[in-house]
């Protein structure tokens, strides 16, 4: 996952943004495209061209802000902290996004719903007048609340704040897939205007071999029809979301470690990949390619005392972490357009919204939805100051590279010049091969990484001594596809002389 500028300036394309009713009936299956939508988890505060261009190309019909959460004080609601809206509001419509604390979640049901829906209802006033008065427009208010515990009551609540919804503001709700199972949950969603099918699991492993794939995606199919026969219009999310969590002795989770991602843990914290797998879909580890899930599993070992997620990582503890890639998302976008239906209009992509998030880039999502390509490419330049030769390993292409001990190698061909000492700097190892008799003799060396992010460079230095004559240095490099299991090679070029 590359690092990605905040998203909350985002919002300053002209996107146009329809309502949504569950009291019209669908279009013909057939005649009506998949709608895309986008959801933001969290507000930023820039964004960059090439994230505002990604945006526009992958122009959602709906925009999903997620601007706080609900939190309970005593017998009361309140804002769990200010909410957040864009700095610049967009020119069209979009659907606000409230959730609520783990604390909401516990303690949902003890209160009445006569009261707790009167206090949403006043939670949501207040949010659509706060997006007025900064100039936002919106056609809906969605409910990102997971309560725990009957979905009667949960449905009984959404009725009564229903009622109090100010016109024409359409109100929808997250609806995890595993919820169809309770038969509540046909009064919930007839509450709705829409709803939005969550497929992630939420389900937390309890030690390493138990981490799986994030979605089963031969699983959506049979999920849209199942949401069908409410008769009331849904969209499916498409999430590609990573997740890193301690590791004991034993390989058991000690705890969720938050937001941090692996590339952060690597280059900012000096953990080394030990072990890399890809996740398949019908098994925990792949054993054929057909099966793999888009995701892989990296074990990374601190060589350091960190902290990371308010614990204190001593050298050789481990840290597991399942990483996504652009072919999760690809095959769950698959999964949901294949799966035509009168209530199905489309799918949300989930953006997390900050930066060195868990999820994809947008500009790798917009790509992806538009059918473009995407892999790592990997360019090497050279430049010689005094007696150090300076090497930049740049990647270049629109996707990072596998995440595995030696996805990297760039090898090195010296002519003219003997190698006094190494500064890996990037590159977790180095492999000098023997040097030939003779002036002419070249020196090989080869340096190793555990991978490349998109838009990353990583360096080196090499301490060179002339011989006699011009110095003339070559590279050529080999990084792994994150996608498809092969090995991307570059061709062998000069990268750097010093003239006879």
């Amino acid at each position: 996952m590359g690092a990605r500028s905040g998203v909350g300036r985002l919002l300053i394309w002209g996107l146009a943004v329809g309502a949504v009713s569950g009291c019209v009936p669908p279009e013909p299956e057939r005649s009506r495209p998949v709608e895309r939508a986008v959801w933001i988890e969290r507000i930023g505060e820039a964004v960059d061209h090439d994230q505002e261009h990604a945006l526009r190309r992958i122009g959602p019909q709906y925009v999903f802000l997620k601007i706080g959460d609900l939190d309970v004080a005593g017998d009361r609601l309140t804002w769990a902290s200010e909410p957040a809206f864009p700095v610049s509001p967009p020119p069209s419509k979009c659907v606000l996004v409230i959730g609520g604390t783990e604390r909401l979640v516990e303690s949902f049901e003890r209160f009445a719903d006569v009261s707790l829906a009167e206090q949403m209802a006043t939670f949501v006033r207040d949010a659509l007048d706060r997006a007025k008065r900064r100039g936002l427009s919106c056609s809906g208010v969605h409910l990102d609340i997971l309560p725990r515990g009957s979905l009667r009551h949960y449905g009984r609540v959404l009725s009564r704040l229903r009622a109090r919804m100010p016109g024409p503001v359409t109100l929808s709700a997250t609806i995890p897939a595993a919820w169809e199972r309770d038969p509540s949950v046909l009064d919930l969603v007839r509450q709705l205007d829409f709803s939005l099918v969550r497929m992630v699991s939420e389900e937390e492993p309890q030690d390493l071999t138990a981490i799986r794939a994030s979605v089963d995606v031969r699983e959506i199919g049979p999920c849209i029809r199942r949401f069908e026969r409410f008769g009331i219009p849904f969209y499916i999310e498409g999430r590609a979301e990573g997740r890193c969590v301690l590791l004991d002795a034993s390989s058991r989770v000690v705890s969720a470690l938050g937001d941090i991602t692996p590339w952060q843990l690597i280059r900012g914290l000096g953990f080394r990949c030990v072990e890399s797998y890809p996740l398949g879909i019908a098994e925990a580890r792949m054993r054929v390619p057909t099966d793999f899930s888009g995701e892989y599993v990296v074990v990374l070992a601190a060589r350091r005392t960190s902290r990371v997620g308010g614990y204190i990582v001593q050298p050789g503890e481990r840290i597991a972490c399942r990483l996504p890639t652009a072919r999760v998302l690809r095959r769950q976008i698959e999964a949901i357009e294949v799966a035509a239906s009168p209530w199905r209009r489309g799918y949300s992509l989930w953006l997390s919204g900050i930066r060195e998030g868990q999820d994809l880039p947008v500009t790798q999502i917009a790509l992806l939805v538009r059918g473009g390509s995407l892999e790592p490419r990997i360019t090497v330049k050279g430049e010689i100051t005094g007696s150090s030769l300076l090497v930049r390993v740049e990647n270049v292409g629109m996707q990072e590279s596998a995440l595995q001990p030696r996805a990297v190698e760039v090898r090195l061909r010296v002519q003219g010049a003997r190698i006094h000492g190494v500064d890996p700097g990037d590159f977790v190892e180095v492999v000098r091969e023997p040097s030939g008799k003779g002036a002419s003799s070249s020196v090989h060396l080869t340096l190793y990484a555990d991978g490349i992010r998109q838009g990353e460079t990583l360096r080196a230095a090499v301490r060179i001594a002339r011989r006699i004559g011009s110095v003339r240095v070559f590279a050529s490099s080999r990084v792994r596809d994150p996608d498809d299991f092969v090995t991307l090679s570059g061709p062998e070029v000069g990268i750097a002389a010093i003239p006879q």
